[in-house]
């Protein structure tokens, strides 16, 4: 596996502008906003927001890091198909990435195009099936954030989705989808001041499992409907030891 380390690796950016594609996403994508605002802060990149309409401001491109450039959503994709021939490089920054049609759109690309992904998966199928352009395994930019620990708390949060990406066959009578409850660029006030009343979290939102995680937190990492979950926990979390993953999820 070639892992790069992603703040070395942008160390060439410094001091730097750069166009920035942030997708629209929920509230637990706000911790990978935060996280990639600290590192761009540390080495001065100052990002221009763009979107599909927008002309170009400099020439190199941020994808901003998740889970969006997958088969269950479009505005990544969507995005590049637009800018195919527009920078001299494009940096995806730590993604989750499956499905032909990612690949056909990276492998369409013009410039120089390097995607860190996020997990050991989509590292291995893009690296095989992408021919244009570098492929690097880097944790997922959530993971820059630093909270003071905080493990105290009471009783169990249980946090899990209900869209496309849910395993369940029915979500637990007391739920509280904080990601839900949020977007992308929101402050995290509300997201970990409600983590901080739990001593226990279970969840298959991701970032709720890693904000709690990085509190401090008791957590129980469940399944989405692919791989994700598991993946970023096998390469990321845990190291951590007040996490655990498990299969099936019991309310009872």
């Amino acid at each position: 596996m070639e892992e790069v380390n992603l703040k070395k690796f942008l160390e060439k950016y410094r001091d730097n502008k750069v166009d920035f594609y942030r997708f629209p996403g929920n509230y637990g994508d706000s911790l990978i906003w935060h996280g990639t605002k600290i590192l761009l802060n540390e080495l001065n990149i100052i990002e221009d927001y763009v979107e599909v309409s927008s002309p170009k401001n400099n020439d190199v491109l941020f994808i901003n890091g998740g889970g969006n450039f997958v088969d269950y959503y479009s505005d990544v994709k969507n995005f590049l198909i637009e800018k195919k021939d527009l920078y001299k490089e494009i940096v995806i920054l730590p993604h989750t990435i499956f499905g032909d049609k990612q690949i056909d759109i990276l492998n369409n690309l013009s410039g120089d195009i390097t995607v860190f992904c996020r997990e050991k998966i989509s590292f291995k199928f893009v690296k095989e099936n992408f021919t244009k352009g570098n492929v690097f395994l880097w944790h997922d930019c959530a993971f820059y954030n630093e909270f003071p620990k905080d493990p105290s708390g009471k009783g169990v949060l249980n946090a899990f989705r209900s869209d496309k990406e849910s395993k369940l066959d029915t979500t637990p009578e007391l739920n509280e989808d904080i990601s839900y409850n949020g977007y992308a660029t929101k402050p995290l006030d509300d997201f970990i001041n409600t983590l901080k009343k739990y001593e226990q979290v279970n969840t298959d939102r991701l970032h709720v499992a890693i904000g709690a995680t990085l509190l401090g937190k008791q957590v129980k990492l469940f399944p989405n409907s692919y791989y994700k979950n598991k993946a970023v926990f096998d390469y990321s979390l845990k190291r951590f030891p007040n996490v655990s993953f498990g299969e099936n999820f019991d309310s009872n």
